[in-house]
């Protein structure tokens, strides 16, 4: 009585079949790499825009209400690529604050300074100011700044004003802010942008 011979796998056939089950796992690995990326730079795209739309929309209603301060300084102080001073009652107690939002440029960040009047005459200290960090990985540069300022004159495309700006001749700002959580990946950079007629020193806009 005969019997049939065993059948296996030979040495080439199982190093065959160890080189395609390598292949294949580090295509199923790369494939979940890449939709985890994928997820992570739309969550910071995501993130970013949420966060960039909650403080310029804040910013846009400080502006709005603006006024002289409580030393009667006219309502802008300082209107820079960078950095924008201006004083507004923010904590709605009819004390008119002193409002910094200054671009950081070392850290990346958006900051918001705040000071309060006090004493009797009233004064600024500055030396009180308290500072939050609003947005992070800020990637402004000169060839994009963060505040453009804009006269009576602005009818949609005008040419910003040229700094140094005279806070007297200021009637529109327009705020740009560039974040990007991870340069090294997509999406681009994202833009936020908008603008804002100051109530209480428009005239013709």
């Amino acid at each position: 009585m005969s019997h049939s011979p065993t059948k296996g796998f030979t040495l080439a056939e199982l190093i065959i079949s160890i080189g395609i089950m390598i292949v294949i796992g580090f295509a199923v690995s790369q494939f979940i790499r890449n939709i985890f990326i994928l997820n992570s730079g739309v969550y910071n795209s995501l993130t970013a825009q949420l966060e960039g739309r909650k403080i310029l929309k804040i910013m846009v209603a400080e502006l709005r209400t603006i006024a002289p301060s409580a030393l009667g300084s006219y309502p802008l102080d300082t209107v820079a690529t960078s950095t924008l001073i201006f004083y507004a009652d923010i904590n709605g107690n009819g004390s008119m604050d002193r409002i910094r939002y200054f671009l950081d440029q070392g850290s990346r960040t958006l900051k918001k300074g705040v000071v309060s009047p006090s004493g009797n005459p009233s004064s600024y200290n500055l030396n009180s100011e308290t500072v939050t960090t609003l947005v992070t990985e800020i990637v402004n540069g000169t060839s994009t700044p963060m505040f453009d300022y804009y006269d009576s004159t602005y009818a949609g495309t005008t040419t910003p004003l040229s700094i140094p700006v005279t806070p007297s001749a200021v009637r529109l700002i327009k705020v740009t802010v560039l974040i990007d959580k991870d340069p090294n990946r997509s999406p681009n950079t994202i833009s936020i942008v908008t603008e804002v007629a100051p109530r209480n020193i428009k005239d013709n806009l």
